[in-house]
């Protein structure tokens, strides 16, 4: 059997990430300094060579197709090792300051990881991590305080980097007991959090009766009446308290609350707040595990 070799150049590749992040063949060209006559025949290119369509047209502009999407892993990486070879070969260091912004939740699981790998690449690479709620970090970054925010995707009009799916399971203290006669004790985030709807949504999917027993402004609060025995919550599996567990998926209890989490990036950024999100973009699974 032959097998097919493809020559892949970064220069096509770089053009198809940033279409894939911008969304529209104009917009790519205006980022990348290139005409967009020039982009456009760099993504016919880069189709002809691996003989399938990246792109459909919608009314919001150009979307991955199921194979864009296979695509766009694989680009993030080959392009990444290429700027990695030669950092290493011309003894380049990324030196550079990122303000980073996190929901605090996230900040509590899955950042620890994520940070601890990029920073063993990067040490020269400082990070200043702001954790704030999702409406505030996206204030924050409307206004350009910070290079890059992980938030609810509800909160930000445009087009995030990254975008992944997140699931709040009900949290108990361990010898909790839930008395499906009376009304579910619910820990209940605050009215202007973007998670409350969704909770409320999962509650009411499964016409379960419930009360609001407290109201947690942070996750501190959460995780302290989950764990004072005040009721059940609304919690990532990463920020789980200890001697706490999980509701057993039932009929008579609410399903997961799924969220959406999306990495924005000022359309202006550094070097070092462009490869931590091309890192991060790398370690999806990370965010999956």
């Amino acid at each position: 059997m032959r097998l097919l070799m493809l020559d892949l150049d970064s220069y096509l590749l770089r053009a198809f990430l940033t279409v894939a992040e911008i969304g529209t063949v104009n917009g790519a060209a205006v980022k990348l300094n290139r005409t967009q006559a020039a982009v456009s025949m760099q993504i016919r290119k880069l189709e002809e060579l691996v003989g399938v369509t990246l792109f459909s047209r919608s009314s919001k502009g150009l979307e991955l197709t199921s194979h864009g999407q296979i695509m766009l892993a694989y680009a993030r990486e080959m392009v990444a090792l290429s700027d990695e070879v030669g950092k290493r070969l011309t003894g380049k260091m990324i030196e550079d300051r990122i303000r980073l912004g996190v929901v605090e939740d996230f900040a509590a699981g899955h950042l620890i990881d994520i940070l601890s790998a990029f920073r063993a690449q990067n040490p020269k690479v400082e990070i200043d991590i702001i954790v704030e709620p999702n409406r505030r970090l996206a204030s924050l970054f409307e206004d350009r305080k910070l290079d890059l925010v992980v938030c609810d995707i509800t909160c930000l009009s445009r087009k995030p980097t990254l975008i992944w799916t997140e699931y709040l399971m009900w949290t108990v203290r361990s010898d909790f007991v839930a008395d499906t006669e009376k009304p579910l004790p619910i820990i209940m985030f605050e009215e202007e959090c973007p998670w409350t709807l969704p909770t409320i949504a999962a509650l009411s999917q499964r016409n379960i009766k419930w009360k609001t027993a407290c109201v947690a402004s942070t996750l501190v609060a959460m995780a302290t009446a989950v764990r004072v025995g005040i009721g059940i919550a609304p919690m990532m599996l990463t920020t789980k308290p200890e001697g706490c567990r999980t509701l057993d998926r039932s009929a008579d209890l609410p399903g997961p609350v799924r969220i959406e989490i999306g990495l924005y990036a000022q359309s202006e950024t550094a070097e070092g707040a462009r490869y931590l999100v091309d890192f991060i973009s790398r370690h999806t699974a990370i965010l999956s595990s």
